[in-house]
């Protein structure tokens, strides 16, 4: 319930990642690490972005 889990794949290849959820409370809450939000892209045409 705590931390991180990266999931990555080589170029030119593909991953299929399964997630579950299982509790009596179900709810997603992802974030990303501060310290990788560079690699991620930036949002586009989404307000408050």
């Amino acid at each position: 319930p705590r931390g991180y889990h990266p999931v990555s794949a080589p170029p030119g290849y593909e991953v299929y990642y399964l997630n579950v959820m299982a509790g009596p409370v179900r709810a997603w809450k992802f974030y990303n690490d501060p310290n990788h939000a560079w690699l991620m892209p930036k949002p586009a045409n989404l307000p408050g972005v």
